[in-house]
């Protein structure tokens, strides 16, 4: 996405090199693009750049029709939102705006959980439950920014269940994790403390509290219901 902006003293040179800078990497694979977005936001502290990343694999995605696709760009592009390089550019973010232009600096956070939302709804429509499970504790800490802590306690426990939907289709797999926790329901755990969410029950409590529940009276559906959009 282009646009005309009036450069403001000083600005010129460095959208200038920011320019060079993306003009010396190109590719015509949007999931590299993505790769290279996510460098520059999160180690290279190049908001700028990684947003031009972020445009054309949206617009790339979007011409294939690729689901899965637009949903990993719709997380990147969540994550983009939330991050320090983000905030380092106030100044430029205040004065020229985003490439998205319904996005402000102002409104960065919710519109991160905006887009984390469309992410997690098609990775629930195709179970993808291991990234899933990245993409609710991504809105956790997302909504800790707007001190949304009861969304962010939720989102931590269907982060969970996603992990543990992945775990069981998954019975062999090898869990990676930081050196200072010793799995992922521990990290979980961490979260849950950093944010003061109240205590669950333990699992057996939860399925005894289950089957203790009343049936719902059944009746015949007028029509059947569809998957998320």
């Amino acid at each position: 996405m282009k646009r005309s902006i009036l450069l403001l003293p000083g600005l010129a040179i460095i959208l200038a090199g920011l320019l060079l800078s993306c003009a010396a990497r190109s590719t015509k694979d949007p999931a590299v693009m993505l790769q290279w977005a996510s460098e520059e936001f999160s180690s290279k502290d190049d908001p700028l750049a990684a947003e031009e990343f972020l445009q054309q694999a949206l617009e790339v995605y979007r011409k294939k029709m690729d689901r899965l696709g637009l949903a990993e760009t719709y997380r990147q592009y969540g994550l983009f939102l939330r991050s320090n390089a983000v905030s380092k550019f106030h100044k430029h973010y205040n004065t020229v705006g985003f490439l998205d232009e319904s996005v402000k600096f102002t409104n960065r956070y919710q519109k991160a959980v905006e887009y984390l939302v469309k992410a997690q709804e098609i990775f629930e429509e195709n179970k993808k439950y291991d990234t899933l499970s990245t993409v609710h504790i991504s809105l956790a800490k997302t909504y800790a920014h707007l001190n949304r802590t009861q969304e962010a306690c939720d989102s931590l426990t269907k982060g969970m269940a996603s992990y543990n939907a992945f775990k069981k289709t998954n019975p062999d797999m090898k869990e990676f994790h930081a050196e200072e926790v010793a799995d992922y329901e521990e990290y979980i755990g961490i979260l849950r403390k950093q944010l003061s969410c109240p205590a669950e029950a333990p699992v057996e409590e939860r399925k005894a509290e289950k089957k203790a529940e009343p049936e719902p009276k059944k009746e015949t559906p007028s029509h059947s219901v569809g998957s998320p959009q």
